[in-house]
């Protein structure tokens, strides 16, 4: 027997459910809308919720990615049971994470074989052991409201890094002005002291200076970059060979140390991979900062944004300048 949440805004929808589901022997917690459906999920910890999308309040489609997004229900199944069935529903429907999609002219055998499949996969997924169920946790109506914003403000704040990365596509030309973008794209959204993108084939480096830096800072900066583009791309490169271009994007490379009001040495490095065109990998992007530990969680995550797009258009407007 499982545990099912579902939630619905039509009495006779939750009543029909309810009695498909019970027969088949599960337990039933019914609520009639999105607010209702994220409160359950975190208090009865079910083995699978079931949404509407049309709710009042907070739809299905934001409740999937609330209940997706939180580490204590994200391996909850979630199957929308809707009258949309519209090509651009059912995508968004994956968007938000939701595990099957069911439209509301289903046969009772139907809805429960589809139970059954998401419980199978779901113990399937965990090697047959029995689920680890977080403790219960009661949210407020204003604590659902509270992380909805919050998921809002996220996505939008991933959608702006997103477009200002894939719009220097469309506004710098060549290969140097769009490397100096990204970096400026970097240094509104992450912040660093220097950083790089550094490319193998052409055994060149694009550097910024985002903050007054000192000249121990970078010549270890500019080695960490070069092992890290060594490693990645499998292709050894030296320093003194790389044609190194420096812009001074509100900071300067400092000679003397005293004229610091900061650290001297560079205290956290970060780089990662460009993959350009078919996986193979083109060069690195490589940030650093006097501070420990400078770059924290909210920054990973924008790098990791960042990532892929930035990829992209590197590479793009290197294969464009090698033309």
């Amino acid at each position: 027997m499982a545990r099912i949440v579902i939630a619905d805004d039509s009495p006779t929808l939750r009543r029909i459910v309810t009695s498909v589901l019970t027969k088949e022997g599960h337990e039933v917690v019914a609520v009639e809308d999105g607010i209702g459906a994220v409160q359950a999920a975190f208090k009865e910890q079910p083995d699978a919720v079931v949404l509407d999308v049309q709710m009042p309040r907070v739809s299905g489609f934001i409740a999937a990615r609330l209940l997706k997004d939180d580490w204590q229900t994200a391996d909850i199944p979630v199957i929308m049971l809707t009258s949309l069935d519209a090509a651009s529903d059912r995508y968004w429907a994956g968007q938000a994470g939701v595990d099957r999609y069911l439209t509301k002219d289903f046969e009772a055998p139907e809805l429960a074989g589809t139970i059954e499949e998401v419980l199978l996969a779901s113990s399937a997924s965990r090697g047959g052991r029995a689920r680890i169920t977080p403790d219960t946790l009661d949210l407020s109506e204003e604590d659902v409201l509270s992380r909805v914003c919050d998921l809002l403000d996220r996505k939008l704040f991933e959608s702006s890094v997103a477009q200002s990365v894939m719009a220097i596509a469309a506004t710098a030309s060549g290969l140097e002005a769009s490397v100096a973008a990204l970096l400026g794209v970097l240094q509104r959204f992450v912040g660093y002291d220097l950083a790089a993108v550094m490319l193998g084939a052409e055994k060149s480096a694009y550097l910024a200076v985002g903050q007054p830096t000192a000249r121990s800072h970078y010549d270890e900066f500019l080695t960490a970059a070069v092992d890290g583009l060594s490693s990645y791309g499998g292709q050894q490169l030296d320093v003194t060979g790389l044609d190194v271009r420096v812009a001074q994007a509100g900071g300067e490379l400092v000679d003397d140390p005293d004229e610091l009001t900061g650290g001297v040495e560079m205290a956290t490095f970060l780089s990662m991979p460009l993959r350009g065109h078919g996986g193979t990998v083109v060069g690195v992007l490589a940030l650093s900062s006097a501070v420990k530990q400078a770059f924290g969680e909210t920054a990973l995550s924008t790098l990791k944004l960042i990532e892929g797009p930035a990829a992209i258009v590197i590479d793009n407007a290197r294969l464009a300048s090698s033309h």
